[in-house]
Order: structure tokens, then C-alpha cells, then sequence
């Protein structure tokens, strides 16, 4: 056994003084730089391309591998100036000989500096790499779903991995757009297959409006084995200017705990992620599988509370609201869904201010799906601030000029609803608000439906889409509504009291809110029981017009309200071209009924009415002895006007007409009488 180890050793020996003696003679014999021609002209051939070679060729064999490349150039594609497409300054890589006999790689070193890259496209759309393919046969593509795997028993060792100063610079001819990416420089040490290693890379990327700077170090690990890679504890600055650069001059910082990719299992694992940005925290997590064949993400993402107002500051957006307490506070929960089918988030949780949405959304295919609630909101303290009164008449443009949105509707495809706990808009709360909505195909319906002032309103409004115009059908309902409290709230008055109940069913066709509105057609009605009309005393008014037509003197209104009450209001009408016209007004007050026709144009909202009030002998009636004589009698009523602003007039002469005419009738049937009793 002695003597075979004798000889093992003495082979061993002798093999080694062998590489030596090779390694050495390599150094002494051999120059790399008498092949420079060679190697540029095997450049030439297979590329078209150029290939200088400014400085030295370095190449060692013993005791370590060395091949060391001074500065060299590549020419550019025809057609894209003079300028090199690539040059480095130097590059070297350093491996050790003896552990390649035991089938390790050993880098030590591998490092690459000033490398610089003039990449571009021209107008046309062509780039200068595109002819870099060369001529050769192409090889035959792997199966479909496989490749050759990684290598499973590959030894490898790096001590270190320097990339320094390198530059690459991007011109578009075809957009216009140039990016310089410079200073790029990347360390990796000790670097080994399943080990652990850190990892630094910085940058900085300048365009038309940004510039960047970045810095990123990590700690990492490959596994060819099993083809798996992963990152741990990622720390990422990012300093960016430019007008390009959202919210001007700041940094950004990005961590993650671990980034776990797995090529063969198709697997993906990110962790602990946080996003700092303009005075957001974006935590997350996020998971894949089937990477490579059939994509599927679930993940989790957190925006930790922060203040909307001043973001918006950032981005120069002066945001002036009703209420200056709005925009302080924001947050944002929710798991991430992607795969072949849908793209959405569920279990969402949005706050903003002293409001929360829930709920989730999805894109299924071409479709949007939706179910959000709202528990809370006061939209109108996100409204401008109200202006000032002013006597000039506002300018609202024209309603010709808001064209409908017919292409979105032609394209769109959606179901969902939006639900509110209670909002209120315009003055006006409501609760339990709910909003379905089904698109498709050039049609859309909404059905809503709300409580509100003890009463509810329900709806259904559909548009469907006709070549250039869309037809619209709605129909409203309103039931037992306190007119009072709804007229306070959103006309801060209340010009009518009662329940009220409303009916709509309409139609329209046109383009644009103008078109619709002159095109409108169809059938309302409403019913108002126990009200009063505020701001009108008809029975003062009646007594009035009868003291100034019989000469008497004028009663004093004293501080009586100016209100008149009565036990129904009702009336139906229909809609031609926006004009409704009334043919059954009736209102039943505590001293004349009312019943009466007329018309209410609802592209101007003037109003044309004649009414006839027939006096009702009664304790109001039986008030003023004065007015006693009109019991049983009818009394015309003009209103004109507007909505807003109506006139009420009675026509007592017309009363006194009649009575006159009766009289003389009387007088006439008495002389008949006696002449016939002769």
C-alpha cells in the first residue's frame, strides 16, 4: 500500500510540474496580441461589424487563469452615425487552474469597466443590434413546455463580480424620447451556488424631465440545482428630480424581507415588502404559481394612513373644498387577485376622512364586477366652497355642448353595485342607498333605489345605443315623502309642506343634454295630502282684491305666516318635446276647491295655468261677512310666472261679470213670468 501511494504521489508530482511548465511556457511563448487581426476580422465576418482592439490582449494560465481586455470599440449599424454601438474600457476575469481539474469553477475575480452602450432605434422603427443575429443556420427551437434544465452538479465559486462606470444611452428617433442610464456600477462577493452572498448596485437614469439616482444592496442566493433564486433584505433609494419626477426633488425607499423564485416548481414568494413615497407607507406580499404556463398572483396590500391634501400639495394641486377639514386622512386595505380569468381586489378596506368603502372589484375577461359599500359620506363637503350671491345671472353654457358618453357605452361591460349606508349630496340625506348597474353591448340600466324624509325612491333609468344617439327611458317613483324637510335641505326653504308622492315615466333620443331635453315625452303625476304652500296667504289675497273691487278698505295682513293650507294637491301630465301640459289640477283647501289646466315648459320653466276656485261656505268663509256673498261662486285664477318665481292672480271682475249676467238673466225671467201671468 506504501508503494502505491509512493507512485500516486509521484504521478501527482509530476503532473503538476507539467502544468506548470505548460503555464509558464503559454506566458513566455504566447501573445494574444499577434491574433488581434484574426479575432477583428472574425468579428467582421460574422457581424459586418468592426471590432478595434485599442489595448493590450492579456492571457495567463498559471497559477491562475487570467484573460485581461484593454479598451476596444465595435462599430454602429449603416445608418447610425459614426459613433461606436459598444465600447469597454477594460475587462478581466481571473479563475483558478487546479480546482478545474476537480470539475469546481473558481472565479476570484470578474470585472468589467467603462463599458458604454449606444443603443437606438431610427424612424422607421429599425434598431442598431437587429443585424448583430448573423448568418448562421439557425438552431432548432426546444420542445414546447421544456428547454434543457439547469445544470444540477455544476461546482462554482466567485470571490468577486465588479461591473464600474458603465453607461448606456437610449435614442428614439421613432418618439422622440432619449435616456441616459450612467455611473452604473454592480459588486457581488463571494458569491457560490446555494450560498448566500451581498449584492450592491447603483445607477443613475436621466430623461427629457427625470433624473434618478439609485442605490440597492440585498443579500442573495442562486440555486441552479433545483433553478430556484432568492433575495433577502432589499434596501433600495431612489432619488429623483425633474419636472417628470411626480412631486418634485424627493426619495423613494423600497425593502422587502425575501424574494423567492423557484423556475422549476414555478413558484414565487415576496415578503415583507414596503414602498416609501411623498409621505406614503405601501406595505405588501405577494405570491405566484404556474409562472411560466398559466400565471396566477395572490398578495396583500396595505397603504398605512396619510394625508390626501398634502400629496396633492406636492403635485402643485390646490385643492379648495366646502369643508377645510376633508383631505386629512386616507387609508387603503386589500388582497390582490390575478389569474387567467379575473383581475381584482377583494376584502377592500378604503378610508378617507370619517368615511369607509368595502367591498370588492374584479375586471372577468371584458366585464367589470363590482359589490361597494359606502357606510358614510357628506359628498358636499368635498364640493367647492359655495360662491358669493351675485345679481348677474350665472352662465351655465349650453346643455348642446355636453355630448354623451355613446363610444363608452358602446364599449362597456359591467354589473355590479354601489351601495351607502347614508350620504348625503347637495343637501339632500339618504339612506340606505342602493345603486345595481348592468352594461353591455351598447345598453345600460340602472336601478336605484333610497329612503329619504320618511318616504323611499326607487328607479329605473335604461340608455341603449343607436348609431349616434342613445335612447333613454326613465321611470321614477317617490312614496310618502315630508316634502318640508326635503325642500329645507335642499332648497334651504320650505316652500311646500305635506307627503308627497311622484311619479315619472319618460322618454328621450339625442346626443347631447340639449337634444334630450327638447325630445322629452312621456306621463307624470304627483299627490301632496295635508300641506300647506309657504310664502302664499291666498285668502289674505282674496280678501284684498275683494276690499279694493267693492272700494272698501283693505284688511291688514298683521303677523299672520304667510301660508295656505290645504288637505290634497294632485295633478298628472304629459310630456310632449318638453312641455308638460295639465289637464286635472285639483287642490282641496279649508275655504275653495281648485281645479283648473295649463302647461309648464321644462326647457325654460315658465308656467301657464287657468284655474277655477269655487268658494266653500265654511268657518273660513263665514270669518269675513265681506266675502260671505262668494260662497258657491267660482273664482278664476291666472298663475304665470316661473317654477321659481309663479304669480297667482284672482279675476274678481270676472265674478261680478257673471253676477250681472245672472241677475239680468233673473230680470228677464220675471218680466216673462208676468207677462205670461196676465
Amino acid at each position: 500500500m506504501k508503494r502505491v501511494l509512493k507512485i500516486l504521489g509521484v504521478a501527482v508530482g509530476v503532473v503538476v510540474v507539467l502544468l506548470v511548465v505548460a503555464g509558464v511556457a503559454v506566458s513566455l511563448l504566447f501573445d494574444p496580441n499577434d491574433y488581434k487581426g484574426e479575432i477583428a476580422a472574425a468579428v467582421k465576418d460574422a457581424t459586418g461589424r468592426q471590432l478595434t482592439l485599442d489595448g493590450d490582449l492579456e492571457l495567463a494560465v498559471f497559477p491562475t487563469i487570467r484573460i485581461a481586455v484593454g479598451s476596444a470599440t465595435l462599430s454602429n449599424a449603416p445608418g447610425f452615425g459614426d459613433q461606436p454601438m459598444a465600447r469597454i474600457g477594460s475587462a478581466e476575469l481571473r479563475l483558478g487552474l487546479l480546482p478545474l481539474l476537480a470539475r469546481r469553477i473558481e472565479i476570484s475575480q470578474a470585472r468589467l469597466e467603462g463599458l458604454e452602450l449606444n443603443l437606438a432605434r431610427n424612424r422607421s422603427g429599425a434598431n442598431n443590434w437587429q443585424d448583430l443575429g448573423g448568418g448562421g443556420t439557425p438552431q432548432a427551437q426546444a420542445p414546447a413546455g421544456g428547454g434543457e434544465s439547469a445544470p444540477t452538479n455544476l461546482d462554482l465559486g466567485v470571490g468577486a463580480i465588479e461591473i464600474e462606470n458603465a453607461r448606456i444611452v437610449w435614442n428614439d428617433a421613432a418618439t422622440g424620447s432619449r435616456w441616459e442610464l450612467t455611473n452604473f456600477g454592480m459588486t457581488a462577493e463571494d458569491f457560490g451556488l446555494g450560498e448566500r452572498f451581498p449584492l450592491h448596485m447603483e445607477f443613475g437614469l436621466a430623461g427629457a424631465d427625470v433624473a434618478v439616482q439609485l442605490a440597492a444592496d440585498m443579500q442573495a442566493t442562486i440555486t441552479l440545482a433545483d433553478n430556484s433564486y432568492r433575495l433577502d433584505e432589499l434596501a433600495v433609494t431612489i432619488d429623483g428630480s425633474g419636472a417628470g419626477w411626480p412631486g418634485g426633488p424627493s426619495k423613494a425607499k423600497l425593502n422587502f424581507d425575501s424574494l423567492a423564485a423557484n423556475l422549476a416548481d414555478e413558484t414565487l414568494d415576496l415578503n415583507g415588502l414596503t414602498l416609501e413615497f411623498l409621505g406614503i407607507t405601501m406595505a405588501g406580499s405577494l405570491s405566484g404559481q404556474k409562472l411560466l404556463s398559466n400565471l396566477a398572483l395572490t398578495g396583500a396590500v396595505d397603504i398605512r394612513e396619510f394625508a390626501p391634501r398634502e400629496v396633492l400639495e406636492r403635485f402643485g394641486v390646490d385643492v379648495q373644498t366646502a369643508d377645510a377639514a376633508v383631505l386629512t386622512r386616507a387609508s387603503a386595505k386589500a388582497n390582490l387577485l390575478y389569474n387567467s380569468s379575473q383581475t381584482g381586489l377583494r376584502d377592500m378596506q378604503l378610508k378617507l376622512d370619517d368615511s369607509t368603502l368595502t367591498g370588492r372589484v374584479a375586471l372577468e375577461g371584458e366585464r367589470l364586477t363590482y359589490d361597494l359599500t359606502v357606510d358614510d359620506i357628506n359628498v358636499d363637503r368635498y364640493l367647492p366652497p359655495a360662491e358669493e350671491a351675485s345679481d348677474a345671472p350665472a352662465d351655465e353654457g349650453s346643455l348642446d355642448a355636453v355630448d354623451l358618453p355613446l363610444e363608452v357605452i358602446k364599449t362597456v361591460d359591467a354589473r355590479g353595485e354601489l351601495k351607502f349606508g347614508k350620504a348625503k349630496f347637495s343637501g339632500l340625506t339618504l339612506t340606505n342607498v342602493s345603486l345595481p348597474l348592468t352594461a353591455a353591448k351598447g345598453t345600460a340600466r340602472l336601478t336605484p333605489s333610497a329612503s329619504l324624509y320618511g318616504g323611499h325612491f326607487s328607479g329605473d333609468i335604461s340608455v341603449a345605443v343607436s348609431g349616434n344617439s342613445a335612447n333613454m327611458t326613465v321611470q321614477q317613483n317617490l312614496d310618502d315623502v315630508n316634502l318640508a324637510a326635503l325642500g329645507q335641505d335642499l332648497l334651504g326653504s320650505q316652500d311646500i309642506t305635506g307627503t308627497g308622492d311622484v311619479r315619472l315615466k319618460l322618454a328621450t333620443t339625442g346626443q347631447n343634454l340639449g337634444a334630450m331635453r327638447r325630445d322629452l315625452d312621456g306621463d307624470v303625476s304627483f299627490n301632496v295630502t295635508k300641506g300647506s304652500l309657504e310664502g302664499i296667504d291666498l285668502w289674505f289675497e282674496l280678501r284684498r282684491a275683494r276690499a279694493r273691487l267693492d272700494g272698501d278698505t283693505v284688511p291688514e295682513r298683521g303677523d299672520a305666516a304667510r301660508r295656505t293650507t290645504f288637505s290634497s294637491l294632485s295633478a298628472t301630465g304629459v310630456v310632449d318635446n318638453g312641455v308638460l301640459t295639465n289637464r286635472d289640477l285639483n287642490a282641496t283647501l279649508d275655504f275653495m276647491s281648485v281645479d283648473g289646466n295649463g302647461t309648464v315648459n321644462l326647457l325654460d320653466d315658465k308656467i301657464a295655468f287657468d284655474l277655477a276656485a269655487k268658494m266653500i261656505d265654511g268657518p273660513v268663509l263665514q270669518s269675513d261677512p265681506a266675502m260671505v256673498k262668494y260662497a258657491g261662486k267660482t273664482l278664476p285664477l291666472k298663475v304665470s310666472g316661473t317654477i321659481d318665481a309663479p304669480s297667482v292672480l284672482p279675476d274678481f271682475s270676472a265674478i261680478l261679470k257673471q253676477q250681472v249676467t245672472d241677475d239680468a238673466k233673473e230680470r228677464v225671467r220675471d218680466r216673462l213670468r208676468g207677462l205670461l201671468n196676465r
